[in-house]
């Protein structure tokens, strides 16, 4: 795909988060994300206490701004782009410990935001299946595995987040099966990981 298109993309996940709404959203999402890294799984009383929000409208208000947090059978809080839900193909360590991810772009710009040293990243491959490993680290991306994998970028507004932008970003083994997922869906861009790397900086920077 061409760059342009993966600079517009760039472009918009920035000018999403420094929207007034965006702004909101992002400072809600850091609470509930430190929570979630602090304590485990969050009762919305739990996650109102943090963000002196009424609980029974934590879920709503983040419904609100397109943001649905991830709940398990319970009704507690285990995502909000960092998520505890073990089933997800998207891990990371944090606090050194794994967490996980609801998309390719978490596990690339989580390590950075919370300013890890160092964290390992286990994915797959979209297409394959195949294992994507890699070490994300604050100046740059270490050990990928394969060295040819790329990422899809979505636009990330009109709806919820997770079905805009995060079931639509993913690690591919190469450029090429990344660019057969955009042909088949031409709102996405793909890149190299390194490329996917620096727009995850630049979002972390805005935190």
């Amino acid at each position: 795909m061409p760059h342009d298109r993966v600079q517009q993309l760039s472009d918009q996940l920035v000018a999403k988060w420094t929207s007034p709404k965006g702004v909101e959203l992002m400072a809600a999402g850091a609470a509930v994300v430190g929570g979630l890294l602090e304590h485990g799984p969050l009762t919305t009383a739990e996650a109102g206490r943090l963000l002196g929000w009424p609980p029974g409208q934590v879920l709503d208000r983040f419904r609100a701004m397109d943001f649905a947090l991830e709940t398990d059978g319970r009704g507690r809080i285990t995502g909000a782009g960092v998520s505890l839900d073990d089933r997800r193909p998207h891990t990371m360590r944090l606090n050194g410990l794994t967490r996980y991810g609801w998309c390719a772009m978490d596990v690339l710009m989580f390590p950075l935001v919370l300013k890890e040293p160092s964290s390992a990243v286990t994915s797959r491959c979209a297409a394959t299946g195949a294992p994507v490993t890699l070490t994300v680290t604050p100046d740059g991306v270490r050990d990928l595995v394969p060295t040819t994998a790329a990422v899809t970028l979505a636009p990330a507004t009109g709806a919820d987040i997770r079905e805009v932008f995060c079931d639509r970003v993913d690690f591919y083994a190469d450029l090429g099966l990344a660019r057969l997922a955009v042909e088949q869906d031409p709102e996405l861009a793909a890149c190299p990981v390194s490329d996917a790397w620096t727009i995850a900086r630049r979002l972390a920077d805005l935190f």
